[in-house]
């Protein structure tokens, strides 16, 4: 019997004993610390995110210039594809609000202009309803809306409380200031990232040849490498299923005849980029938009946009989002279910592509140790 090992073993379970008794005891000392480290580096943290959605774009702008052959562009590839990536963004950007933002504008001109008409249709509809209770009706009838009246008293109400506005408007815009100001430098420190990415990765192979072994490095990227591989599919899944989403949507309106058929898809489309919630979210503000034009129809719209939404959440949503990055439906619905739940939105975001990469690496691993059980029938996993 070998005691040193022994030894060796009791000494590695108190050890972890200890800090877990010491983390359960500590817990908020713990968690206060880790939330000062995170706040700390939040700022770097959304600005490597941000690279590393923008780095999807560029990655395959530069494979694009390689092969044009020319030295000068390929000598310069990081710096062009970096611009056109950020010009990418920004004309998809602006094409975006330019699409949604003036045509939401008018629908609330309209709704303005509309609200008397409404009014008046709702209190004849009233009368009519309560015809049989004469004080009811009466007062009903004698009630006459002055509408100009409301609303230069509602503008004689925001004039006398300009003078308190006016005393926090400082504070607003200096925080709107403060909030453009910190954005820019989280874009400027992505750019650099980007531009500086070759740098950080021959850091990464030079820690680990010093640090690792050959297959704990071997190991470390294969795990890199599905992770990277579920997080960039996630992505474009998501970009594919808000256009499948956005393009049926609006060829549905069209076919239903209803007002702002493109914009209300593209915004419908756009928003449903946060994943499952997004749709209703634009469908909220397309009910709007659309009762600024009818209420009847309206109420069509989002008896249609339901049908879509179950459909797009329980078919389409799983099966191109899951099929994506890999996953099958029902993990993808259980991810939004149980990620959504724990941290919001951002919990949406990361859980698919998270799960994702688990799944994977767990069936690497199992399929591998299949193998290893059964030498002479081999089952194959490649990870492309």
């Amino acid at each position: 019997m070998d005691y040193k090992k022994i030894d060796k073993l009791i000494m590695k379970y108190l050890i972890i004993i200890v800090l877990l008794i010491l983390a359960v005891t500590n817990m908020k000392f713990i968690i206060s610390s880790i939330s000062l480290v995170f706040t700390a580096f939040a700022n770097i943290i959304l600005a490597a995110m941000i690279a590393y959605v923008i780095n999807i774009i560029m990655s395959r702008i530069e494979k694009l210039i390689v092969k044009t052959d020319r030295p000068f562009l390929i000598k310069r590839k990081r710096i062009f594809g970096v611009v056109l990536s950020l010009v990418t963004i920004v004309l998809i950007f602006y094409l975006l609000i330019n699409l949604i933002v003036p045509e939401f504008l008018k629908a609330v001109t309209v709704l303005i202009e509309t609200i008397p008409t409404y009014a008046e249709q709702l209190r004849v509809f009233l009368i009519d309803a309560f015809e049989n209770m004469p004080d009811i009706s009466q007062y009903l009838n004698n009630l006459q809306l002055n509408w100009k009246g409301i609303v230069d008293n509602f503008l004689a109400i925001a004039g006398n409380g300009l003078g308190s506005v006016l005393g926090t408007t400082f504070n607003i815009v200096s925080s709107i200031m403060g909030s453009l100001f910190n954005l820019l430098l989280i874009i400027v420190f992505a750019i650099y990232l980007l531009i500086d990415k070759d740098r950080f990765i021959h850091l990464y192979y030079r820690l680990t040849a010093l640090y690792l072994s050959d297959d704990q490095r071997k190991k470390i990227g294969v795990v890199l490498k599905v992770t990277h591989q579920s997080f960039s599919s996630f992505i474009g899944g998501q970009c594919i299923e808000a256009a499948i989403l956005g393009s049926l949507c609006a060829l549905g309106m069209m076919i239903l005849q209803m007002p702002y058929a493109i914009m209300i898809g593209t915004l419908v489309g756009t928003i449903n980029i946060i994943p499952i919630i997004g749709a209703y979210i634009g469908g909220a503000i397309g009910v709007f938009m659309v009762f600024t034009v009818s209420p009847m129809q309206a109420l069509a719209f989002l008896v249609y946009l339901i049908i879509l939404q179950q459909f797009e959440s329980n078919v389409i949503y799983p099966r191109v989002v899951g099929n994506s990055v890999g996953l099958p439906g029902i993990y993808v619905l259980a991810s939004v279910i149980v990620f959504g739940a724990v941290a919001g939105i951002p919990g949406m975001f990361l859980g698919i592509p998270t799960v994702a990469s688990l799944y994977k690496l767990l069936r690497m691993h199992i399929i591998k140790k299949e193998n290893a059980l059964n030498p002479t029938k081999e089952i194959k996993e490649n990870i492309e």
